[in-house]
């Protein structure tokens, strides 16, 4: 009884940082600042596994400690994205939790369980564009998270929005693209729990940068790097994450990836190690 009197819950907020690239145009994970064509439409599935996703105890080196809230955590995500006109493009992701395991911190158990995350939402448009004669590609995108999740396995804010603008230069077989955007969300100061300083989670400033490949044949195998860094804008941590992937198209329309990496820096919620394969589908010409 007196355990269970002790017991300090942690706050509820989404703990899923990643947010893919729906259209799958350039990185899997950067905007470019491209959209689909018109009546094209991209589907994709993945399976997503992140290790020390929740760890109030880690030095930068992920090696030194395996003690965390939450140790391992399996997702499977869901995108979709649309081509509405020339210029603008609608997507969608939804995450499911498919188990978390960790282990009880001090007076705070771990968040095990299985569910719904927060599915988000996105629009994007594009007013310069390499495929309409543009120079570089231009775009300026909104996203923001449905108020449905399961908060008590952390896979939901109260509120989450995600503006970000978009730029990308497109070469003989490669690309190069970067987004700047804020994370904008309820803040929570984890520090009382974890006996730490700036352990904050809350608004932050979001940058991220690619270089792919483009497929240039219908059986293309694309190689892309991702580098992602978040730095807060109330009180919390900085942390970066580096991400390569291999994107192979198999049959037309189809193709398979893997992408994967360490993050960087002892931000709370960032990952020590992300990994992700999946599968997408395309109805219009492969990039």
């Amino acid at each position: 009884m007196a355990a269970a009197q002790t017991s300090r819950p942690l706050p509820t907020f989404d703990l899923q940082r990643l947010q893919l690239e729906p259209s799958g145009l350039g990185s899997l994970v950067v905007g470019t600042g491209r959209t689909l064509d018109p009546g094209v439409v991209r589907v994709s599935a993945q399976v997503h596994y992140e290790h020390l996703a929740l760890n109030f105890a880690r030095s930068w080196d992920p090696g030194l400690n395996v003690f965390s809230l939450v140790s391992s955590k399996l997702s499977g995500h869901v995108t979709a994205a649309v081509g509405v006109l020339p210029w603008l493009q609608v997507g969608a992701q939804l995450p499911y939790i498919i188990t978390q395991r960790g282990d009880k911190f001090l007076d705070t158990p771990p968040p095990d369980g299985h569910g719904l995350g927060s599915p988000w939402v996105s629009v994007r448009a594009a007013p310069l564009q390499v495929k309409n004669g543009a120079p570089l590609n231009v775009a300026a995108e909104l996203s923001a998270a449905l108020p449905v999740g399961r908060s008590e396995i952390l896979g939901r804010d109260t509120y989450a929005v995600n503006p970000k603008l978009q730029a990308g230069i497109q070469g003989e077989g490669y690309q190069v693209g970067a987004e700047v955007g804020a994370l904008l969300r309820p803040r929570h100061d984890l520090s009382p729990l974890s006996g730490r300083e700036k352990d904050v989670v809350g608004n932050e400033l979001r940058l991220g940068a690619t270089v792919t490949s483009r497929g240039e044949t219908s059986t293309s195998t694309r190689p892309e790097l991702s580098v992602l860094l978040n730095l807060p804008l109330q009180g919390g941590r900085p942390s970066g994450e580096v991400l390569v992937g291999v994107r192979k198209h198999t049959v037309k329309g189809l193709d398979l990836y893997f992408l994967g990496g360490p993050g960087l820096g002892t931000a709370v919620d960032t990952p020590s190690v992300r990994l992700l394969v999946g599968a997408s589908f395309v109805t219009g010409e492969a990039d």
